[in-house]
């Protein structure tokens, strides 16, 4: 009774601790521009818009469906998906809690699952970014696993274990692909033990093909939506063709990006490193369980090497395994005083990144203020960069059907999109919209003769409506001159 109510008293502390930590950005509708844009698509969806054909995307249909659902709350859906995502984040760090405490003490165990949370705040995923839901779904089908690390399995456990943690590994594909990697190491994992437990080959080759059948099952189910409604072609470009086509971004882009995403993983990633070191130099035997979550955390790795990008939120699906990983440096001096030393700087440095969070991107004021600016005069509006957002608030106008700005403007993204951004500039410029909202400067991964298209025609037909001047960049609104043509497609 007593371990029970301890236990009870660490879930509603991680709850409180995510709530705390995340709490500066409730209600802020400017957090990052890929939740915009997933909460936006999920409002289309709720009004007949199809991903992929009516708004272009190469995200699951799963992340669209998941965002329709918070856009039911009307005037409260921003809170309504990041109130979600803070849930997901405490279920995540409260099964961190449960796997790590089988490692290292009940404290040691506690700090782990809290240097999830901390350092998702670190990089990107103190609001909805996709890996703060999907997380939860790997993290419970590792849970699930571990269980059968256990001498004391049978058969039928080993099947209806593997069915459900690789059916919750299907479901979050169907949220981000990339979980596939994880995915091919617990199928591989789970092969194993089966192979180990039933000798005669025939139970596990049932078993893989129950496991693949249960983890395919999900996205097998929209590919059969979009083949039966007539867009398959649609389907497979934006899910699988076009991620090929991206290009790399240029040198000095890639080379920043990835510097920043390694000054914030070092510090969980290094120890992991020389935790293993030192194990296999003092001849240490892990354990079972142990193995599996070091080869959780190498799998994990493996993914965003092989996915590269190096945007910051690519390392958020690292933290559940690392975060857990560090767990045994708690059973050394040294490793206690790194691991209370990192979560208090961590604290420290995310809050102070979240405050500055609102001077950098904005924040509600701002989008008041946008959104008043634009509803000044009846009229379509064209985001080239900036708040996606703003369709979700403003009379929506299919101008084009590739709203997302990174697929206009992106350079990496000039031929992978399954459009030409020149001639679809043109064609959204020649339906006149009467407010067009970019950025100012350019930034160096951005497509500048698309850019220098853009300017000829609002030096000719516009004028400066608005300038809200942000810490490194202006969003800045431009408003159609009345002399210009003025043509209004219908709303939708």
């Amino acid at each position: 009774m007593i371990l029970r109510n301890k236990n009870n008293a660490t879930i509603y502390f991680l709850l409180a601790f995510s709530v705390i930590s995340r709490a500066i950005c409730y209600g802020n509708p400017l957090i990052h521009v890929d939740e915009e844009f997933y909460l936006f698509t999920g409002g289309r969806l709720l009004h007949g818009d199809l991903p992929y054909v009516d708004i272009w995307d190469r995200k699951p249909f799963g992340l669209f469906l998941l965002y329709a659902f918070f856009h039911l709350f009307g005037p409260f859906r921003i809170w309504a998906y990041q109130l979600a995502a803070t849930l997901c984040v405490w279920g995540t760090a409260v099964l961190i809690f449960r796997m790590a405490s089988s490692l290292t003490s009940r404290t040691g165990a506690l700090i782990s699952a809290m240097l999830y949370v901390t350092w998702l705040n670190l990089s990107g995923g103190e609001s909805g970014q996709s890996p703060v839901f999907y997380n939860l779904l790997v993290t419970s089908s590792i849970f699930l696993i571990s269980f059968l690390c256990s001498e004391q399995v049978t058969t039928q456990k080993i099947r209806i274990t593997g069915l459900s943690a690789m059916l919750l590994l299907g479901l979050s594909m169907q949220i981000k692909y990339t979980t596939v990697f994880e995915g091919i190491f617990a199928g591989i994992y789970l092969i194993w033990i089966s192979f180990q437990h039933d000798r005669p080959i025939k139970n596990t080759l049932i078993n893989v093909i129950l496991w693949i059948g249960a983890a395919l099952l999900p996205t097998i189910i929209v590919i059969l939506f979009y083949s039966f409604i007539g867009h398959w072609h649609e389907w497979l470009f934006s899910n699988v063709t076009s991620i090929f086509k991206r290009e790399t971004r240029p040198g000095a882009a890639a080379y920043t990006l990835f510097g920043k995403f390694a000054l914030i993983t070092a510090p969980l990633i290094v120890p992991f490193i020389i935790r293993m070191l030192l194990s296999s130099a003092r001849g240490e035997k892990p354990s079972r369980k142990e193995i599996f979550f070091d080869l959780w955390a190498f799998a994990a790795c493996s993914g965003v090497i092989i996915f590269g990008g190096w945007y910051n939120h690519y390392a958020l699906p690292l933290y559940p395994p690392l975060a857990l990983v560090s767990a045994p440096l708690w059973n050394g001096r040294i490793g206690r005083i790194w691991l209370s030393g990192l979560l208090a700087v961590g604290i420290i440095c995310a809050q102070k990144k979240l405050l500055h969070h609102r001077i950098s991107h904005g924040d509600a004021g701002t989008m008041e203020i946008i959104q008043k600016t634009i509803s000044n005069t009846p009229g379509c509006t064209f985001v080239y960069i900036g708040p996606v957002t703003i369709y979700d608030r403003v009379r929506w106008c299919p101008l084009t059907n590739h709203p997302f700005p990174g697929h206009f403007h992106e350079i990496a993204e000039r031929h992978a999109t399954g459009i030409d951004p020149d001639r679809e500039l043109q064609h959204v410029l020649q339906q006149h919209p009467a407010y067009i909202v970019t950025m100012e400067p350019a930034w160096d991964a951005e497509n500048m003769s698309l850019r220098a298209q853009l300017y000829t025609v609002i030096r000719a037909d516009y004028h400066e409506q608005k300038r809200i001047l942000l810490e490194h960049n202006e969003i800045v609104i431009y408003q159609i001159n009345r002399t210009a043509k003025h043509m209004m497609p219908p709303s939708r």
